[in-house]
Protein backbone atom coordinates (compact mmCIF):
# COMPACT_ATOMS: atom_id res chain seq x y z
CA UNK A 1 0.00 0.00 0.00
CA UNK A 2 2.75 2.09 -0.98
CA UNK A 3 1.61 6.03 -2.21
CA UNK A 4 2.78 6.85 -5.32
CA UNK A 5 5.47 9.16 -5.91
CA UNK A 6 3.99 12.66 -6.19
CA UNK A 7 0.51 11.97 -4.94
CA UNK A 8 -0.70 13.22 -1.45
CA UNK A 9 -3.57 13.04 0.28
CA UNK A 10 -5.71 16.61 1.49
CA UNK A 11 -6.01 17.53 4.91
CA UNK A 12 -8.62 18.40 7.17
CA UNK A 13 -8.66 21.85 8.06
CA UNK A 14 -10.24 21.16 11.12
CA UNK A 15 -7.54 18.82 12.60
CA UNK A 16 -4.73 21.02 11.57
CA UNK A 17 -5.82 24.11 13.09
CA UNK A 18 -7.20 22.23 16.25
CA UNK A 19 -4.01 21.03 16.12
CA UNK A 20 -1.68 24.21 16.13
CA UNK A 21 -4.32 25.59 18.75
CA UNK A 22 -3.15 22.71 21.02
CA UNK A 23 0.39 23.04 19.86
CA UNK A 24 -0.07 27.05 21.08
CA UNK A 25 -1.46 26.42 23.92
CA UNK A 26 1.12 24.05 25.34
CA UNK A 27 3.58 26.22 24.80
CA UNK A 28 2.09 28.89 27.02
CA UNK A 29 1.93 26.33 29.70
CA UNK A 30 5.56 25.29 29.14
CA UNK A 31 6.75 28.98 29.01
CA UNK A 32 3.76 30.09 31.90
CA UNK A 33 3.77 33.49 30.39
CA UNK A 34 3.21 36.25 27.20
CA UNK A 35 6.35 37.58 27.70
CA UNK A 36 7.29 38.99 24.11
CA UNK A 37 9.98 37.22 23.28
CA UNK A 38 8.63 34.14 24.50
CA UNK A 39 5.19 34.55 21.86
CA UNK A 40 7.96 35.17 19.12
CA UNK A 41 9.85 32.06 19.69
CA UNK A 42 6.17 29.98 20.53
CA UNK A 43 4.96 31.72 17.11
CA UNK A 44 8.24 30.34 14.86
CA UNK A 45 8.18 27.03 16.75
CA UNK A 46 4.28 26.62 16.16
CA UNK A 47 4.56 27.24 12.30
CA UNK A 48 7.70 24.89 12.24
CA UNK A 49 6.04 22.68 13.72
CA UNK A 50 2.61 22.72 11.97
CA UNK A 51 4.18 22.79 8.61
CA UNK A 52 5.93 19.61 9.84
CA UNK A 53 2.68 17.95 10.81
CA UNK A 54 0.90 19.41 7.44
CA UNK A 55 3.24 17.54 5.07
CA UNK A 56 3.42 14.47 7.58
CA UNK A 57 -0.48 14.34 7.26
CA UNK A 58 0.09 14.83 3.30
CA UNK A 59 2.32 11.92 2.69
CA UNK A 60 1.43 9.58 5.20
CA UNK A 61 1.20 5.86 3.65
CA UNK A 62 -0.89 3.88 6.45
CA UNK A 63 -3.83 4.98 7.11
CA UNK A 64 -4.92 4.60 10.72
CA UNK A 65 -7.98 3.86 12.38
CA UNK A 66 -8.59 5.05 16.00
CA UNK A 67 -10.95 4.06 18.40
CA UNK A 68 -12.34 6.33 21.39
CA UNK A 69 -12.15 3.81 23.40
CA UNK A 70 -8.28 3.11 22.78
CA UNK A 71 -7.70 6.96 23.23
CA UNK A 72 -9.47 7.17 26.31
CA UNK A 73 -7.14 4.64 27.60
CA UNK A 74 -4.87 7.55 28.48
CA UNK A 75 -6.94 8.15 31.65
CA UNK A 76 -4.39 5.97 33.29
CA UNK A 77 -1.68 8.31 32.21
CA UNK A 78 -1.39 10.60 34.81
CA UNK A 79 -1.03 7.34 37.61
CA UNK A 80 1.46 6.01 35.87
CA UNK A 81 3.44 9.08 35.13
CA UNK A 82 3.19 9.78 39.53
CA UNK A 83 4.50 6.22 40.01
CA UNK A 84 6.90 6.29 37.30
CA UNK A 85 8.39 9.48 38.78
CA UNK A 86 8.36 8.39 42.28
CA UNK A 87 10.02 4.74 40.93
CA UNK A 88 12.88 7.24 39.27
CA UNK A 89 13.04 9.07 42.28
CA UNK A 90 13.32 6.54 44.11
CA UNK A 91 16.11 4.57 41.56
CA UNK A 92 18.45 8.37 41.74
CA UNK A 93 18.49 8.34 45.53
CA UNK A 94 19.91 4.89 45.77
CA UNK A 95 22.27 5.37 43.07
CA UNK A 96 23.36 9.17 44.86
CA UNK A 97 23.60 7.10 48.30
CA UNK A 98 25.84 4.46 46.90
CA UNK A 99 22.74 1.70 47.85
CA UNK A 100 22.01 0.21 44.33
CA UNK A 101 23.56 1.86 41.03
CA UNK A 102 20.97 2.66 38.64
CA UNK A 103 19.63 -0.06 36.02
CA UNK A 104 18.94 -0.26 32.66
CA UNK A 105 16.75 -2.86 31.43
CA UNK A 106 15.81 -4.24 28.57
CA UNK A 107 11.79 -5.67 27.96
CA UNK A 108 10.77 -7.93 25.23
CA UNK A 109 6.59 -8.09 25.41
CA UNK A 110 4.30 -9.45 23.21
CA UNK A 111 2.01 -6.82 21.11
CA UNK A 112 -0.50 -7.71 18.73
CA UNK A 113 -0.07 -5.94 15.64
CA UNK A 114 0.42 -5.85 12.23
CA UNK A 115 2.25 -3.86 9.48
CA UNK A 116 -1.16 -2.89 7.56
CA UNK A 117 -4.19 -3.13 10.02
CA UNK A 118 -5.12 0.18 10.29
CA UNK A 119 -6.53 -0.55 13.74
CA UNK A 120 -3.47 -2.27 15.04
CA UNK A 121 -1.41 0.14 13.63
CA UNK A 122 -2.71 2.89 15.81
CA UNK A 123 -2.71 0.71 18.77
CA UNK A 124 0.85 0.39 18.54
CA UNK A 125 1.16 4.39 18.11
CA UNK A 126 -0.91 5.16 21.26
CA UNK A 127 0.99 2.83 23.15
CA UNK A 128 4.30 3.90 21.74
CA UNK A 129 3.06 7.55 22.68
CA UNK A 130 1.83 6.88 26.33
CA UNK A 131 4.45 4.36 27.35
CA UNK A 132 6.91 6.98 26.27
CA UNK A 133 5.48 9.80 28.17
CA UNK A 134 6.16 7.87 31.34
CA UNK A 135 9.55 8.42 33.01
CA UNK A 136 10.91 4.76 33.63
CA UNK A 137 9.81 3.46 30.01
CA UNK A 138 11.03 4.41 26.93
CA UNK A 139 9.30 2.11 24.08
CA UNK A 140 12.80 1.43 21.68
CA UNK A 141 10.51 0.00 18.59
CA UNK A 142 7.77 -2.65 17.69
CA UNK A 143 8.38 -5.38 15.37
CA UNK A 144 5.09 -6.59 13.72
CA UNK A 145 6.41 -9.44 12.15
CA UNK A 146 6.80 -11.11 15.43
CA UNK A 147 4.38 -8.97 17.26
CA UNK A 148 6.63 -7.73 20.09
CA UNK A 149 8.18 -4.59 21.16
CA UNK A 150 11.29 -3.55 22.87
CA UNK A 151 10.81 -1.06 25.85
CA UNK A 152 14.28 0.06 27.98
CA UNK A 153 13.50 0.83 31.84
CA UNK A 154 15.36 2.34 34.36
CA UNK A 155 13.69 -0.20 36.89
CA UNK A 156 11.96 -3.26 36.22
CA UNK A 157 8.51 -2.82 35.85
CA UNK A 158 5.55 -5.42 34.34
CA UNK A 159 3.35 -4.63 31.36
CA UNK A 160 1.08 -1.75 32.60
CA UNK A 161 -2.96 -2.16 32.41
CA UNK A 162 -2.59 0.69 29.66
CA UNK A 163 -0.17 -1.48 27.51
CA UNK A 164 -2.26 -4.72 27.92
CA UNK A 165 -5.32 -2.57 26.65
CA UNK A 166 -3.76 -1.26 23.48
CA UNK A 167 -2.36 -4.98 23.07
CA UNK A 168 0.63 -5.82 24.98
CA UNK A 169 0.60 -9.15 26.47
CA UNK A 170 3.20 -9.90 29.65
Amino acid sequence: MRRAQGKTRPISPGVLTLSVVIMAAEWVLLVAGFKRDEMIVGTLAVALAAIFLWRTLQVASEPLEFRIRDILTLWRLPGMMLSDAWTVTIVLLRDLAGIEPAGSFYRVSGFRTAQHDPLLVARRVLATVYTTSTPNSIVIGTDPATSRMLIHQLRRAPTSPLQRDLGAQS
